[in-house]
């Protein structure tokens, strides 16, 4: 399998766009705290979190071709599924994106479940620390960010069912919530928050 380092050098040479390098890396903490809370294996879960938008950048952040593109870029790098990239980390990848209609992977698993919802949340949890006056994520707790996702003009673009969906492998949004937020914490100087 890939290691954190090669897929570090991935990110490094298809993601120029400086909040997408950082919405990767958040994603990938909270992916290994969910990871370490259900005794899965954190490099598969980490690893997912941080190349699931590995393409973006590289198509332009064009819809229509994000995460499609994600198979050219692995061929590129003779990166092989199945042995290189593990099946389950790619259908994951695959998966967060199932709306689009060229992807025949649906969140069906675990981590597939997992990858969408910690994506989602962490970019709903950096719009509420730009809130707060100090722009700090350790002024953001569950309370206000549940409150948060009742105002429907607050983050817009965000998908809060996907969010939700958290709910379908056993654990409920307050302790998702509170886990995205402690991993977070845990890099806010690297993350700028």
């Amino acid at each position: 399998m890939i290691s954190r380092e090669e897929a570090f050098k991935l990110v490094e040479k298809y993601v120029t766009t400086p909040w997408l390098k950082l919405h990767m890396r958040e994603s990938e903490v909270i992916m290994r705290a969910l990871a370490r809370k259900f005794g899965e294996d954190e490099e598969v879960w980490g690893i997912s979190g941080l190349i699931h938008d590995l393409d973006y950048d590289y198509v332009g952040k064009d819809p229509k071709r994000h995460v499609v593109e994600f198979d050219k870029i692995l061929e590129m790098e003779s990166l092989v599924v199945g042995e290189d990239i593990p099946e389950e980390m790619y259908h994951a990848i695959k998966s967060h994106y199932e709306e689009h209609p060229d992807i025949q992977q649906k969140r069906e698993s675990k981590l597939d479940y997992a990858l969408s919802a910690s994506e989602t949340i962490s970019g709903f949890l950096v719009a509420c620390a730009l809130v707060q006056p100090d722009k700090k994520i350790s002024s953001v707790d569950v309370e206000s960010v549940k409150k948060k996702f009742k105002k429907k003009d607050f983050a817009k673009a965000v998908r809060r069912e996907l969010i939700y969906d958290i709910e379908k492998i056993g654990i409920s949004l307050d302790e998702f919530i509170e886990i995205s937020l402690k991993s977070l914490r845990e890099i806010d100087t690297e993350i700028g928050l």
